[in-house]
């Protein structure tokens, strides 16, 4: 019988990371290391360094943290795209871009072979569109270009962390970083932002799509074809 073990069992994260790390079950030896390397990742801390009670494994450098993390993605690949609102509805609840228009959008930009799956909550549309990609090269290779169109654009994940609304929808007319408005014909027109799902972005898309991915390293993706 397999003896599981309950959050309580650790004081803080060090007393968890120091058990995966040295577990002592053969059988489960592969997974602890897994979970010891995820769970560096989402810290900011140097997995590779073993961790013992002077905690040095801790430091490491914030370039080299932020790109354990960007490396960590879900999968299959999912490109999550922010500021998809259209407005207020009669009723009060937000509205947004529509999966056929967002799939519309994609297409028109290159990106055909992305799914796009708008989010909504208790209030109408979150603003969020996830485009999912196929599980193989093509799908990541595809998300890939996709993200890197919206990071070239000065509209990827640090840019966004910087002008997005505090309250949904409050004042988004007005805010040029997320509305532009065409001068010749008033027409306004939403601002996307857009970046690749990690590891660390899971409680930002819905359940389903949570379920159902799991975690992978982009390198040892691309080291393994």
């Amino acid at each position: 019988m397999q003896n599981y073990r309950s959050s309580k069992d650790f004081s803080d994260m060090h007393g968890l990371i120091m058990h995966t790390y040295n577990s002592d079950n053969a059988d489960l030896r592969v997974d602890h290391l897994g979970l010891h390397k995820a769970l560096c990742v989402l810290m900011g801390w140097n997995y590779s360094k073993p961790p013992d009670n002077s905690k040095a494994y801790k430091f490491l450098p914030p370039d080299e943290a932020a790109a354990n993390q960007d490396d960590l993605i879900m999968w299959p690949p999912v490109v999550i795209i922010h500021n998809t609102l259209t407005g207020k509805g009669k009723d009060g609840r937000m509205e947004g871009l529509g999966n056929k228009a967002m799939d519309k959008t994609i297409r028109d930009l290159g990106f055909g072979t992305g799914k796009s799956k708008s989010l909504y909550g208790r209030e109408g549309h979150l603003g969020i569109t996830l485009v999912k990609f196929a599980g193989d090269q093509s799908g990541l290779k595809d998300a890939v270009r996709l993200a890197e169109y919206f990071e070239k654009d000065s509209r990827g994940r640090k840019v966004w962390a910087r002008v997005q609304p505090l309250s949904l929808g409050k004042d988004d007319e007005n805010n040029p970083s997320l509305v532009t408005v065409d001068q010749r014909t008033g027409e306004k027109k939403r601002i996307l932002y857009g970046y690749i799902g990690t590891a660390s972005d899971l409680d930002k898309v819905d359940f389903e799509t949570r379920k159902k991915a799991v975690i992978e390293s982009r390198r040892e993706i691309k080291a393994s074809k």
